[in-house]
C-alpha cells in the first residue's frame, strides 16, 4: 500500500451489529497475523503504537490467535490494550499445537530476532525440517487448557469472541469442543465462541452448531464464493459473519508489474482475473484496494472485515478505502460477473 496522508481518513468508522450477540464492532478490525513472531523484521514498540492507533481512530475488533508469532501476537495486543480493554473486542483462536522446535525458539525470540534480521533470513528460508509443522487439537482437555493460556497472554480475565481455528470436518461433525466452550462461557472467561473454516462445505458444517455465535470465512474480489450460499444460511441462523482475506493476501493493494504478478501469482486464470479487476477500478475512478474493501464491507450481513496491516501507513491506507463511496450496482455486478455471479440483495449488518 502506499502511503497515505494525514487526511486521508475523517470519518467514523461505521459500527455494526455482531450477528445476535449483542455487541457491536467497528466495520473493519484488525488481524493480528503479522503481529509478533520470530521473524518479524518490525520492533515491538511500532506494533504496540500501532494497535493503539487503531483504537484510536475507531477500530474496536482485534483478531487474533495463539498461533501467530507463537503467541506473541496475544502478548502484544493485550499490551497495547492495557487500560483500554472495555474499548475493545478481542476475538482470539486456539486449535494448532506448535512444534517443539518453534516452541523452543519462542522462548529465546529476544536473542534469535536481531541474528535473524543481520542475516537477512526469513521464515520461507528456513527448512520445515527445522521450523517444524503444527499439529491441530480440539479434544476437551486442550480447549480449556489453551482458554487459560491465551487469557494469560493477553493479560484480561474475558475472552469476547473465542474461535476454533481452521478444524477439519471431522472434528465438525463429532462437536466434541461445544461442551468445554459451553464451560468457559458459563466460567465467564469467554463471552462468546465461533468458528473460523478454511472452506464453504466447512462452513456449513459449523452452522450445524447452535450455540456458535460467528462464522470467520474467507471473502475476497477474487474470491466471492461464500456469498452463495453460506454468508445467506448464516445471516438467517442470526450468526455474525466475519470476513478475511479481503486484499487477497496483498494481491490487491498494490500495482503490480506484469512480471512481477506473474511471479507472484502462478494460475494464469487468475492473474487475469487481477488484471480485470485494475480495469474496472481504474475506469471508475478507484484504486484496486478501495474497490477490494467495499466489496468486502459492502457484502451482506457481514459483520467486520478484517484487514491485515504491519504499519500505521496500511492503517491509514484501510481506513481510506473505508471512507470510499459503497460499490454501486454496476461495479458490485462486474465484480460478481468475472466469478459468474450474480448480486445478493443488500442487507450488511449495520446500527
Amino acid at each position: 500500500m502506499a502511503v497515505a496522508d494525514a487526511s486521508s481518513s475523517t470519518k467514523p468508522v461505521p459500527r455494526r451489529r455482531f450477528g445476535a450477540t449483542g455487541l457491536t464492532v467497528s466495520a473493519i478490525g484488525v488481524g493480528c497475523a503479522r503481529i509478533g513472531g520470530v521473524f518479524d523484521r518490525t520492533d515491538r514498540a511500532s506494533h504496540l503504537r500501532l494497535l493503539r492507533r487503531a483504537l484510536d481512530r475507531g477500530i474496536t475488533f482485534f483478531d487474533t490467535s495463539d498461533l501467530y508469532g507463537h503467541g506473541e501476537s496475544e502478548r502484544l495486543l493485550g499490551e497495547a490494550l492495557k487500560g483500554l480493554r472495555s474499548r475493545a473486542i478481542i476475538a482470539t483462536k486456539l486449535g494448532y499445537r506448535l512444534p517443539m522446535q518453534t516452541s523452543l525458539a519462542s522462548r529465546v525470540r529476544p536473542l534469535l530476532r536481531p541474528l535473524l534480521r543481520r542475516v537477512g533470513i526469513s521464515r520461507e528460508r528456513v527448512p520445515l525440517a527445522i521450523r517444524g509443522r503444527a499439529s491441530q487439537d480440539f479434544s476437551p482437555g486442550y480447549v480449556v487448557q489453551a482458554a487459560e493460556r491465551s487469557l494469560k497472554r493477553l493479560g484480561t480475565d474475558y475472552i469476547d469472541l473465542y474461535q476454533l481455528h481452521s478444524p477439519p470436518r471431522g472434528v465438525l461433525e463429532d462437536g466434541g469442543f461445544v461442551e468445554p466452550l459451553e464451560r468457559l462461557k458459563a466460567a465467564g472467561k469467554i463471552r462468546h465462541w465461533g468458528i473460523s473454516c478454511e472452506t464453504s462445505d466447512d462452513a456449513l458444517l459449523a452452522l450445524r452448531h447452535s450455540g456458535s455465535a460467528s462464522l470467520q470465512v474467507l471473502l475476497n474480489v477474487l474470491d466471492p464464493a461464500a456469498l452463495a450460499e453460506v454468508i445467506p444460511r448464516a445471516a438467517d441462523a442470526g450468526v455474525a459473519l466475519i470476513v478475511r482475506q479481503c486484499f487477497a493476501g496483498g494481491l490487491l493493494t498494490r500495482d503490480y508489474a506484469a512480471a512481477d504478478l506473474e511471479r507472484l501469482v502462478p494460475d494464469r486464470g487468475e492473474r487475469d482475473g487481477i488484471v480485470r479487476l485494475r480495469r474496472i477500478a481504474e475506469e471508475r475512478g478507484r484504486r484496486l484496494s478501495e474497490l477490494a474493501l467495499q466489496f468486502a464491507v459492502g457484502a451482506p450481513s457481514v459483520s467486520v472485515a478484517l484487514v491485515g496491516v504491519s504499519s500505521e501507513a496500511h492503517l491509514e491506507e484501510a481506513l481510506r478505502d473505508l471512507d470510499a463511496p459503497p460499490l454501486d450496482a454496476f461495479e458490485r455486478d462486474a465484480v460478481l460477473g468475472l466469478a459468474g455471479l450474480t448480486s445478493p440483495a443488500p442487507g450488511a449488518a449495520t446500527l
